[in-house]
């Protein structure tokens, strides 16, 4: 392996297992991006929300893992920027317990849109950040692809009765709305844009500097 003079390149083309004849110095931009990526702690979540999420969970506890003789308010955040319609909501779940238990701190940033499975992502994390143009989508999902024997479906309902009621406490514990309003507006798509959310505890940060996102 080509031995550079940066230790953190080093390290990375070992960590991420870089071939022999590797020139690290030439990366192809997928590669280079997802180094500067690591090193500055960036995570992006973009899209759909998948299995390929279940990444951030790794990413927050080796990083926590780096962190662990360094006093909190020392750490570096890990930053988090989410443009995504949602996705799988288990997944979802999965993310949010990790950040939620995560020392160092979690900053997410509201891009654009934050909807469904995204928008608990978001609303995990320990400072959140948001542009202008921000707006969130909170909902119940969806049960409309629930099939098979009568049985099947009875156990699908209560799985779905479940996660509405867990999504629910989610929004009432971690926003400023009262708790009727959280129950009577989840039952449809809820907007939210950025004076709302602000005013509602659902953002902390106005992003007005491209500071913000360096």
């Amino acid at each position: 392996m080509k031995v550079t003079n940066n230790a953190a390149e080093d390290a990375l083309a070992l960590l991420f297992g870089a071939s022999s004849n590797a020139n690290l110095q030439l990366a192809d931009p997928a590669l280079e991006q997802y180094y500067d990526d690591y090193l500055n702690r960036t995570i992006w979540v973009l899209g759909e929300i998948g299995s390929e999420a279940l990444d951030i969970i790794s990413k927050i506890v080796r990083w926590n893992r780096e962190d662990k003789n360094i006093p909190v308010e020392e750490r570096k955040p890990i930053k988090i920027f989410v443009f995504s319609p949602g996705g799988g909501l288990d997944v979802a779940e999965s993310v949010v317990s990790t950040i939620k238990m995560s020392r160092t701190p979690v900053w997410g940033y509201a891009m654009g849109m934050v909807a469904s499975a995204a928008s608990i992502i978001y609303l995990s994390c320990h400072r959140r950040f948001a542009l202008p143009n921000a707006y969130f989508i909170f909902h119940r999902g969806s049960c409309s692809n629930i099939e098979g024997s009568y049985n099947e479906i009875q156990a699908a309902m209560k799985d779905y009765r479940e996660q509405i009621e867990r999504l629910e406490r989610f929004y009432i514990e971690n926003t400023e709305y009262p708790e009727e309003v959280v129950r009577e507006k989840i039952q449809s798509d809820w907007y939210i844009h950025f004076d709302e959310g602000k005013q509602y505890g659902i953002i902390t940060d106005l992003i007005n500097d491209i500071d913000y996102l360096l």
